[in-house]
């Protein structure tokens, strides 16, 4: 565990936020005030303890709550209420039978791991029967005896909650999704602004702002269909396409190198002037409070850029600066110019929308769940990770449950339910949620024990609570670590609302959920473990071959613009991304994992750094005017080259295509030297105010013919034994 918590991001990685988290912290809190108004309902009325038994059902059918439309939502809630009173009975009437409450527990365990092949609605309710049953069978250990009275309470609180969560909820607005449209913007802000401020850029940050684009095409699409919101979608369409064009025209900005020192004040300037302009169109979006610009206006800094841009070529017919550099200042300039524009078109597509962010947005119905048995034969086969994190989830909960149960430990329930909560598929998802739920429950339970031995008035306790689960259920979006530290005295002081003081029994359940989560660690290591080491090379391949694909498709649209019948380039840049985002995620739960092969993981991160690199290129080569470019000679050689230095079946044939990309790019540079010589010509000939052709086909196909060396740099830097 002290891999999760103190390497590769510490702390801060495990509490850190989620993207797109604050509309669902928002949803949070809605739910933490349903959940929590049985409790108050029940101390109003005197019976403290029924209000404990009501709040706890509406607990469970809040972890059911997967959003969606409003009615089809309120409708699985319902049936969550009822599977989870039912449980819960069922867990109060086995208590005292071993072999049935065993076979009980481990039919919905089982179940649970496989979620959503077995059906959609398995999938929604999740590990709350497992949890529902557990808690009936502690309530006997307890001393209950109204088993029929404590299970239609619960039953009453899950029905409520799901009455309560149809009516609280707000219906969908514009503001909601127009925070999550914001971000995009907010991202390219920020990397204009480190631009004006000379840091480099990474590929990391190239793919955090096409993540964040995703997210808010996603939103926008969430939108249309029928029973949508057509028009609003229409509205927020070019939006979200000029939050693509921004990001792609930063990267080509990234890979343009640094400014000449007779531009670089100007060239600042533009990038910072920009990166406000920019951040201003986010804040719009989020219905932020606009800041006043501190800088000049983006056209006005545009101007002094082209003054002081001219001044440099002015310098050029003398000799006195290379034509690399004039052309360099020049596609600034142009990339600059382009992106004034494209902030242009956001800011007033911005000032143009409805001005309630509280106006109603209506997302189009999702396809209706159904039994898929395909799918379900597929997660049964015995190699499946589903299968096997089936039976080992099962196979560890029934061995702690009888372990508790043989040894008589008192609150058991709670080291089986920390089993039931903390396995994941992944081990090293187990290992985080181990680490995220031991600290939760070390503070949260010291915490609940104390408030336990110090308070003993049930309504103070009872405003406590509210709080408490206020506050947890706002968290829980966005982070587990800060549900677990408030959830954990959540449960504790529930348990204890009808009898308080008795704090050993929270010691008690924190030394349980302690047992469970040792045997959550042990079991995952132990049994039929999936380990992303052993599956990192085929991620990393797989990201390899789908960036190959990307990289073939721009480079066709290069040669020969229009439509294809192989894979567009903006299909196959949504595979090549979504491929290298998970070979990324098995890459940083591989480091996580017990034992792994630190010089391999390190070898495939390099990889999968560079493939980063390669995308961001090759975005910014798609940012760039397509039909001129076909005249660069040695494009149809460097495209083949590229094909093969993929598609290469062994060391020698990939050593062969790189050499092969690399004299292309040689080739293509001759090209541009002689195209810098005839414009020297021209600008000597008095001509450097004429927009002639070779003063175009500089302009068009020098930031092209730098990409393409920077695309064969990243090929040539993968290793030719890579995974």
């Amino acid at each position: 565990m002290r891999s999760v918590v103190t390497g590769a991001g510490g702390w801060r990685r495990l509490f850190r936020p989620a993207p797109g988290m604050r509309p669902a912290a928002a949803g949070g809190l809605v739910n933490g005030i349903a959940v929590a108004s049985p409790l108050l309902a029940g101390i109003a009325a005197g019976a403290p303890a029924s209000g404990a038994w009501a709040c706890l059902g509406a607990y469970v059918a809040a972890f059911t709550n997967k959003g969606g439309p409003r009615g089809r939502r309120t409708r699985g809630l319902l049936v969550a209420a009822v599977a989870n009173a039912a449980a819960f009975l069922t867990g109060e009437l086995v208590a005292d039978v071993f072999p049935l409450a065993l076979a009980v527990l481990a039919v919905l365990v089982y179940l649970a791991s496989l979620g959503d092949p077995v059906h959609p609605a398995v999938g929604r309710l999740g590990t709350m029967p497992a949890t529902a049953l557990l808690s009936g069978a502690g309530s006997v250990s307890a001393g209950s005896t109204d088993i029929w009275g404590t299970a239609g309470l619960v039953l009453g609180g899950g029905l409520w909650y799901a009455a309560a969560s149809g009516v609280l909820t707000p219906a969908p607005r514009l503001r909601g999704v127009l925070t999550v449209l914001a971000e995009p913007y907010r991202e390219t802000g920020r990397r204009l602004a480190a631009i004006a401020a000379g840091a480099p850029g990474t590929p990391e940050e190239h793919a955090r702002t096409t993540a964040a684009v995703t997210r808010a095409r996603n939103a926008v699409q969430s939108l249309r269909g029928p029973g949508g919101d057509e028009h609003l979608a229409v509205l927020l369409d070019p939006l979200v396409e000029r939050a693509a064009a921004l990001a792609d025209l930063t990267a080509a900005l990234t890979t343009a190198g640094a400014p000449a020192p007779e531009t670089a004040a100007a060239f600042t300037g533009t990038a910072a002037a920009l990166a406000e302009r920019v951040a201003d169109v986010a804040d719009r979006l989020a219905r932020r409070p606009r800041r006043k610009p501190d800088g000049p206006d983006p056209h006005h800094a545009l101007g002094r850029l082209s003054a002081a841009d001219d001044l440099l070529r002015a310098r050029g017919p003398a000799g006195e600066v290379p034509y690399a550099v004039l052309s360099r200042a020049g596609r600034q300039r142009r990339l600059l110019t382009r992106l004034a524009a494209q902030a242009d078109l956001a800011h007033d597509l911005a000032a143009g929308l409805p001005a309630d962010p509280g106006a109603r947005a209506r997302p189009a119905p999702g396809p209706r769940p159904s039994f898929d048995r395909a799918r379900l034969r597929a997660a049964l086969r015995p190699g499946s990770t589903g299968h096997r994190h089936a039976l080992r989830a099962t196979a560890v909960t029934s061995a702690v449950f009888t372990l508790v149960w043989a040894l008589g430990l008192p609150h058991g329930e709670w080291a089986t339910l920390a089993v039931v909560r903390i396995l994941r598929p992944r081990y090293a998802d187990t290992l985080e949620r181990a680490a995220q739920r031991i600290i939760g429950n070390v503070i949260g339970g010291t915490g609940a024990a104390l408030a336990i031995a110090g308070v003993h008035d049930p309504a103070v306790i009872a405003a406590l609570l509210f709080a408490v689960i206020t506050l947890g259920f706002t968290l829980r979006p966005v982070n587990y670590a800060f549900w677990v530290i408030f959830g954990t005295p959540l449960i504790l002081l529930i348990g204890d609302v009808s009898d308080p003081g008795d704090w050993h029994a929270a010691l008690a359940r924190v030394a349980m959920t302690l047992l469970g989560s040792a045997a959550a660690l042990l079991g995952g290591y132990l049994l039929w473990p999936t380990w992303e080491q052993g599956r990192l090379g085929a991620r990393t391949a797989a990201a390899g071959a789908a960036i190959a694909v990307y990289v073939n498709a721009v480079l066709r649209d290069r040669i020969h613009p229009g439509p294809h019948p192989q894979a567009r380039p903006d299909a196959a840049r949504a595979a090549a991304e979504r491929a290298l985002d998970e070979a990324h995620a098995a890459a940083e739960h591989s480091r996580h994992e017990p034992g792994t092969d630190r010089a391999a993981t390190d070898r495939a991160e390099a990889v999968i750094r560079t493939l980063y690199a390669l995308t961001a290129h090759l975005a910014a080569l798609a940012a760039h005017p397509v039909p001129a470019t076909a005249r660069i000679p040695a494009l149809p050689v460097y495209a083949a080259h590229a094909a093969a230095a993929f598609d290469a079946p062994d060391a020698a044939h990939r050593r062969a295509a790189v050499a092969g990309l690399a004299d292309a790019v040689d080739e293509m540079w001759l090209h541009i030297d002689a195209l810098h010589t005839r414009r020297l010509a021209e600008l000597t000939a008095g001509r450097g105010a004429e927009d002639t052709g070779v003063r175009a086909a500089v302009r068009e196909d020098e930031p092209v013919v730098d990409l393409l060396a920077a695309i064969a740099d990243c090929v040539r830097d993968l290793p030719d034994d890579r995974p």
